[in-house]
């Protein structure tokens, strides 16, 4: 008995109709042509949407983590192909005298995705513990993400 259902188990599993040509293969239908004979409504595009808070901030929170990780990737590789070392091109870079707003901008254009993603985080973190939920709290720690993520930036810039 157990033969017999193995040998039917196995002819089930590696057999197909398709296989004896007992099925016929229908050619597809294009998927919006389908969809306009079916009288579906398109689905709306993300611009339709008014931008809140909360959606503008995950949607940068996971834009600075992909821009993060490939831009510390592309350095440490650059970092050990490139013939000379860091102090090095620190020190060509000093020597084209760039003016010092200019150095400040740089500076804070670097901090900034650091600390956005740094502050968003821990507020993810809070998230994970199950504090901040509501609507309410969900804004007042999006705008203080924001605040000192500026904050923080401006001040690491400043050094």
């Amino acid at each position: 008995r157990g033969a017999i259902f193995k040998q039917a188990w196995s002819r089930a599993l590696f057999t197909s109709p398709l296989v004896g040509g007992s099925m016929k293969v229908q050619p597809k239908e294009d998927f919006w042509l389908k969809n306009e004979r079916l009288k579906r409504p398109m689905s709306p595009h993300l611009t339709i949407y008014k931008p809140q808070v909360t959606s503008m901030l995950s949607i940068t929170h996971r834009g600075t983590g992909c821009a993060l990780s490939v831009l510390m990737s592309a350095f440490s590789i650059g970092m050990l192909c490139l013939p000379n070392s860091y102090p090095y091109y620190l020190a060509y870079i000093q020597s084209l005298q760039f003016g010092s707003p200019l150095i400040f901008l740089a500076k804070f254009a670097l901090a900034m995705p650091f600390m956005f993603h740094t502050c968003n985080g821990i507020r993810h973190l809070f998230w994970d513990l199950g504090y901040g939920f509501s609507l309410r709290n969900l804004y007042q720690t999006g705008y203080l993400v924001v605040g000192t993520s500026l904050l923080l930036s401006l001040g690491i810039a400043a050094i």
